[in-house]
């Protein structure tokens, strides 16, 4: 089948039952598709099971087959090898799709070149007010522009198969100038992953994936932004330009604003720029000790985090040690390159 729209790319290993609703309503809702099932190892009743949905979908799907328990990362870059549509989904076989699920994603995508990643909102999951930029992809279900796939490869199967493996193909998507996005719409529903293996061997994966990830990558930082009143709304825009280039490069900010500012950045859009991006309103009625509380509030929460006055020439209201953000965007222009 030449003229799909999109390649869904299942991995599967036993769970017949999940699977089986799962290819149910992915045959229900989503037209134009082609299914590509990689079966890594499942026992012969999962087996007996796929090859039933294979023939009766004909051209609509391809069962691919591996002996072996390869993993659920290389078999999604098995599937991603033999995808040829212009965009590419990856699920798990315990999720579950519902009606028009792909709509809003794909409308985003074709307003948007530059969204490489898609990701639906998950359910159960937090509220998705979107869109929004995030650090990672989620295996529950992800879809991935075919020219991204094809200038950085499918995921490294040397990291974790969870979320360091999905935070390192978001940076090798960002590095290609392709960014992650959360779209608003039909939820997916899915399940936690029983994680397998001994808890050391976890343990020990883990940190070599941090290890690798961090060596690769570096480490973000992350700051605390004072904007004083008196700054428009356009000025704000501009350094919370600035903070997403940061954001994609692994940096975290919190953004303490005055409370007019804050309700105007989120009529504007403004707070749904990044994830890594949070507008934290001060106190509209308040003396200074209480904003001074929820200022220390917030740096024990992220411990080593860095003051930053948001206009240059002001000092930080709280702390005699800060930046300026004119020493922020000088080590942002520096991550980025």
């Amino acid at each position: 089948m030449t003229d799909a729209v999109i390649d869904v790319i299942i991995p599967v290993w036993n769970r017949p039952d999940e699977t089986r609703n799962c290819l149910v309503n992915l045959i229900n809702h989503t037209p134009n598709a082609r299914l590509i099932i990689v079966d890594y190892g499942s026992d012969r009743d999962t087996e007996r099971m796929l090859q039933e949905f294979a023939d009766g979908l004909d051209e609509r799907a391809l069962l691919m087959r591996d002996d072996s328990n390869i993993g659920f990362v290389r078999a999604a870059n098995r599937g991603f090898e033999s995808s040829t549509a212009p965009f590419l989904a990856l699920l798990r076989n315990t999720s579950i799709v519902t009606a028009r699920w792909l709509d809003p994603l794909l409308q985003f995508a074709e307003g948007h070149p530059d969204a490489g990643i898609l990701l639906p909102c998950l359910d159960p999951g937090e509220p998705c007010e979107g869109p929004c930029e995030v650090a990672s992809g989620s295996f529950a279900a992800m879809v991935v522009r075919r020219e991204l796939y094809l200038e950085t490869g499918g995921f490294d199967e040397h990291l974790d198969g969870g979320a360091w493996c999905l935070k390192d193909f978001t940076r090798r998507a960002c590095a290609k100038g392709y960014f992650t996005w959360l779209v608003p719409g039909p939820a997916v529903s899915h399940q936690e992953e029983v994680p397998l293996g001994s808890e050391l061997r976890r343990r020990e994966t883990l940190q070599r994936s941090m290890t690798a990830f961090r060596d690769r990558w570096g480490e973000g930082g992350s700051y605390l932004l004072h904007v004083p009143k008196g700054v428009e709304l356009d000025l704000l825009r501009q350094k919370l330009e600035w903070l997403v280039q940061g954001a994609r490069h692994g940096d975290s900010y919190t953004v303490l604003l005055p409370h007019a500012l804050s309700q105007a950045a989120r009529q504007s859009g403004l707070s749904c720029l990044h994830e890594n991006v949070k507008l934290v309103p001060l106190p509209r009625l308040s003396w200074d000790g209480m904003k001074r509380r929820l200022y220390e509030k917030l740096i024990a929460q992220h411990p080593g985090t860095l003051p930053v006055t948001a206009v240059d020439g002001l000092p930080f209201p709280w702390s005699e040690r800060y930046l300026s953000f004119s020493e922020l965007a000088e080590r942002i222009q520096g991550r980025a390159h």
